[in-house]
């Protein structure tokens, strides 16, 4: 299930033991697994997996949406990083195509300049055009 926290407050059962009750989406759940109860908050985005028990229903495992979000970014940025990458060493074979390099040593020299491409797009400090042989 997705739902927004709307409501946090402690409980304890009779026998001392606490836990926590969460309002989400206007209804209650009971919390009761240590290694949630400091993280959530009210006004949270979660994904989330409960299990009833009689009137009860208690959460059995939340998964944070923005830790989620992060996760897609990050594969996102890769993505677009090797993009770019891919891009830069197409480049560089193309501008090497026909050269006097001999053909065994143009794949280090497409790669060497496929890199100083990257770090012009990057706006890395630039050491400017070497010659080619």
């Amino acid at each position: 299930m997705k739902g927004q926290v709307e409501k946090v407050w402690n409980n304890e059962t009779l026998d001392g033991r606490q836990y926590k009750v969460l309002q989400i989406n206007g209804e209650r759940y009971s919390l009761w697994d240590d290694k949630y109860l400091d993280k959530i908050k009210e006004g949270q985005a979660v994904d989330f997996e409960f299990k009833e028990s009689g009137e009860f229903r208690n959460i059995t495992e939340i998964y944070d949406s923005s830790m989620n979000k992060e996760k897609e970014t990050e594969f996102e940025d890769q993505k677009l990083r090797k993009t770019i990458r891919m891009s830069c060493l197409k480049s560089a074979s193309r501008v090497l195509t026909g050269s006097k390099i001999p053909y065994k040593n143009r794949g280090d020299r497409a790669i060497e300049l496929a890199k100083k491409f990257e770090k012009y797009i990057d706006d890395e400090d630039f050491d400017g055009p070497e010659g080619t042989d």
